[in-house]
């Protein structure tokens, strides 16, 4: 729409140098350089998963969405997942 600048409400700029500082990113990068991604979330806690840019396969939205449902399937089936939705969708609560 050509009046959004006049709609902003907030504007913040990141930087490289924003991300080096509040995110801890070395020289401001975006997640992890591919050789230290990690290769899955575990952790030696059982019920602890990790999931983001820096767990494999790494940045961006798709790739930190399939590191989450990855980190999911790892708790919990698929097969249990899909059952329990099942039982929400009988009950209408979805």
């Amino acid at each position: 729409s050509p009046d959004v600048r006049e709609r902003v409400v907030l504007d913040m700029v990141g930087s490289p140098i924003t991300h080096e500082r509040f995110l801890r990113r070395p020289m401001g990068t975006y997640g992890s350089a591919t050789e230290d991604y990690l290769k899955d979330g575990s952790t030696p806690f059982e019920t602890l998963v990790l999931a983001g840019d820096s767990i494999f396969p790494g940045i961006g939205v798709p790739a930190v969405a399939l590191s989450g449902a990855s980190a999911a399937n790892a708790m919990v089936s698929p097969f249990k997942q899909w059952n329990i939705l099942d039982q929400l969708k009988r009950r209408n609560v979805i």
